[in-house]
């Protein structure tokens, strides 16, 4: 019973919603079971240097100089 109800539930999420909701549910789960990790997810080699996605490489670019700041020296 219990299980009927939730999936009732579960089906009255809108379909864009429930489909991306359940995107990160499969992604949580496969980083927890260490299928992959969260640098795969990020980081493409093939995808950045093969087909020239510039976009990834960019936003890869910005949030490791975010992460890790070069110092510039107290001024």
């Amino acid at each position: 019973m219990a299980y009927q109800s939730l999936r009732l539930e579960y089906l009255q999420i809108p379909p864009v919603s429930r489909a991306y909701t359940t995107a990160c549910v499969l992604t949580t789960a496969a980083v927890q079971l260490e299928l992959i990790t969260p640098f795969q997810l990020y980081f493409n080699p093939e995808l950045i240097f093969r087909h020239f996605q510039e976009l990834q490489w960019d936003t890869y670019i910005f949030f490791w100089k975010m992460y890790f700041p070069i110092s510039q020296g107290e001024q």
